[in-house]
């Protein structure tokens, strides 16, 4: 137990890099990956605001479209990709109807890992962010591995800023 204890103090004195949200990750011109959604009724809580689980939806959708030809190429060499960490900054309301633009890029590279960078926009106007910590795992004996040099250039062209 003490463990575990001293694992967590440890991980909460580091701050994450999602609070307060990078301005950086406001910014539209800085995607290259768009991915387009549209609010639906049921996103809404009771007072007409879309709700905390559509914003993770649209990352989800956004994270998953721009990682869908990697994730398969992985599959076929026993890599997946997991999410180890997610963020989401809530910046300004969002009302039914409208559309979302969901923007993904990368923000850093790491040697097993690597952090994407998200905006929610409708129109130019950013109304979330979110930063996901993605962990490539062997689909067998689910430990870290390193991320091959092609993906790490093909991520590279995605770099935001």
């Amino acid at each position: 137990m003490a463990a575990l204890s001293a694992l967590f103090d440890a991980r909460m004195s580091v701050p994450p890099t999602g609070y307060p949200a990078n301005p950086a990750l406001r910014i539209h011109a800085h995607y290259r990956h768009f991915e387009q959604e549209r609010v639906r009724w049921s996103d809404t809580d009771q007072i007409g605001h879309v709700n905390n689980l559509a914003f993770g939806a649209y990352c989800e959708t956004g994270r998953s479209m721009f990682m869908n030809q990697v994730t398969m190429q992985n599959r076929k060499i026993g890599r997946v990709f997991v999410v180890s960490q997610l963020i989401v900054n809530f910046i300004e309301e969002l009302h039914w109807p409208a559309e979302v633009m969901v923007g993904t890029g990368v923000m850093n590279i790491g040697r097993t890992s690597y952090r994407v960078g998200q905006g929610l926009f409708t129109g130019e106007r950013c109304f979330g962010t979110a930063e996901s910590l993605l962990v490539q795992i062997d689909a067998t004996t689910r430990r870290p591995t390193p991320i091959s040099d092609e993906l790490r250039a093909w991520l590279e062209g995605y770099r935001i800023g």
